[in-house]
């Protein structure tokens, strides 16, 4: 996401400030990928950048993809 934010010609103060974020300190943390910004801020994301939750964060995106891919199974383990 940082590449796409400097892409765009922002800087995270900005950014930060249209979301509403007293520091750029979350911005930090969700373009490094150590937290997830929450579904509301996600969409004020992706608006902001023209890009979709899965242009934004690829590898995420994959994991869940593969999460809800993968075979239920039950409390006994099985499927």
């Amino acid at each position: 996401m940082r590449v796409t934010r400097r892409n765009a010609g922002l800087q995270q103060r900005h950014i930060a400030a249209r979301l509403g974020l007293n520091n750029a300190n979350t911005l930090v943390s969700w373009e490094s990928e150590r937290s997830m910004p929450s579904g509301t801020n996600l969409i004020k994301l992706c608006i902001l950048y023209g890009k979709t939750p899965l242009e934004l964060y690829p590898e995420y995106s994959r994991k869940v993809a593969q999460l809800l891919r993968a075979p239920e199974t039950n409390s006994d383990g099985n499927a």
